[in-house]
């Protein structure tokens, strides 16, 4: 049973920053109980198109995929690359292995050591066309495998994927759809068998057996192919196409108000109705069916390029935000995830703008760089930064208006340092984004929250100065 919230008002919130101008619009919250249904689920699960008109199903992918043929002390069909480390640093060492085998007479092994720096992958591409699902099978033995210092936590098969163009898909990262990382000494062969959603548009898949810790490992006999897909039902609104299992319907009325919390996002980022997206919503009626179906062990999974959106929850307030700014460019991480908070107006039940307060007076409140440096954000306490950056990303849209927050989406895309964020802030707002920052605090530092109460909560300026234009 799952308790679901939704906004039910589609006026826009007050500014957060002008005197005497409310910080937060009034919520209302309903809760949707929904009690899900899996009986029946096995005979919804069906062949789907997947493979129609395109890559069948039943059929092993790869070729060579016990590596029995050899040569150049390679599997043919198979090739090194690169995965971490420089030239210089001491590498990993791999071949074939002609006396350890779970199927055939030959396996394929990686060796490093704790001194290990540079590690490989063992990789073959293949392509598909029209494949949604992935079902990843193969053999795995690992011996003294651990993490040492500036080594990397993976053991394990990976894919990933590109589009007819080449470009990789945002939705699997590098080594983001991967099996599960083994460490230790297996003794026996691990049977690895899991199955993974891949972006829509996958032309060409890259198959991988990694490794990036100390210690040896094994693979052999693997396969990849096709998967079977769901039996959906669908029912559409403005801007969603929601799917779902018999017997696990959407609760009464959270259709409705996911294209209702989709509008008040659109409004607040003054996106016109011809720009919004379509979403793609899945309702799952469990985590494990999930994970069935993904590959991925979570509540909820969004891939933004496919504009999808799996869970085990009928309504999303966040995902959705990522995709609505996806075509216009992608902040630095802090500030992607601060843009959603700052919509959603709360981080974990409290005012967002109050618990960045709170968190300056207490001088916790993480600064710019820790906003726009990946390495310093990955390390940050996400519950100190994410209120942070809703913080900063309301103060750019107090003043500059919601034009020029996109325009910062636009300059700043993909940006990978502090340096490449100020260049393209100075190019949208015309001062450096140090100088922001200040301006940012000393607002921050003098918003009063004492007339708050359940109803409407206000946050004042207290000087009855102005934003800086």
């Amino acid at each position: 049973m799952h308790d679901g919230c939704y906004i039910t008002s589609s006026t826009s919130p007050r500014s957060p920053w002008v005197e005497g101008v409310s910080i937060m619009r009034e919520w209302r919250f309903l809760g949707v109980t929904v009690f899900l249904q899996t009986a029946c689920l096995a005979a919804a699960i069906l062949l789907s198109g997947c493979g129609e008109k395109g890559t069948p199903p039943g059929k092993n992918l790869l070729s060579n995929p016990s590596f029995e043929n050899v040569a150049n002390g390679l599997p043919v069909g198979w090739e090194i690359r690169g995965f971490r480390g420089l030239e210089t640093d001491i590498p990993a060492e791999w071949g074939i292995d002609d006396e350890r085998a779970y199927d055939g007479k030959r396996s394929f092994y990686f060796l490093a050591t704790q001194d290990t720096r540079r590690f490989f992958v063992l990789t073959q591409a293949f392509a598909v066309k029209n494949v949604t699902r992935l079902r990843v099978r193969g053999a795995i033995k690992t011996l003294g495998v651990t993490q040492g210092a500036s080594q990397f936590p993976q053991a394990n098969f990976a894919i990933t994927c590109y589009d007819a163009t080449g470009n990789r898909s945002e939705s699997s990262r590098f080594y983001d759809l991967r099996t599960t990382r083994r460490t230790g000494t297996s003794g026996d062969w691990i049977l690895e068998d899991q199955v993974f959603r891949i972006p829509n548009n996958t032309a060409r898949v890259e198959f991988h057996c990694a490794l990036g810790m100390e210690g040896k490992i094994w693979f052999d006999a693997i396969s990849v192919e096709t998967a079977e897909g769901f039996a959906w039902n669908t029912s559409e609104t403005k801007n969603f196409t929601f799917h779902w299992l018999a017997g696990s319907e959407y609760p009464e009325g959270s259709r409705e108000f996911q294209q209702e919390l989709f509008d008040y996002y659109c409004t607040q980022l003054d996106i016109s109705e011809t720009e919004r997206p379509k979403i793609s919503s899945y309702f799952y009626p469990d985590s494990a069916t999930l994970y069935e179906a993904i590959g991925v062990r979570t509540a909820k999974k969004s891939y933004w390029d496919e504009r999808e959106v799996h869970m085990i929850f009928p309504v999303d307030d966040h995902e959705i935000i990522h995709m609505i700014t996806k075509p216009y460019g992608v902040l630095p991480f802090a500030l992607t995830e601060g843009t959603a908070f700052y919509l959603m107006r709360n981080y974990k039940g409290q005012p967002v703008l109050q618990v960045a307060q709170n968190l300056l007076k207490e001088k916790k409140l993480p600064g710019l760089i820790a906003m726009t440096d990946p390495g310093t954000a990955w390390k940050a306490n996400p519950d100190l930064l994410a209120p942070a950056a809703a913080s900063f990303v309301g103060y750019l849209m107090e003043i500059g208006g919601p034009a020029k927050f996109l325009d910062l989406h636009r300059e700043a895309n993909v940006a990978h340092s502090v340096g490449e964020f100020d260049e393209a802030f100075r190019r949208v707002y015309g001062i450096s984004a140090k100088t922001a920052e200040e301006e940012w605090l000393k607002l921050l530092g003098r918003l009063d929250f004492s007339k708050q109460s359940a109803s409407d909560t206000t946050a004042t300026d207290t000087t009855g100065a102005k934003p800086r234009p």
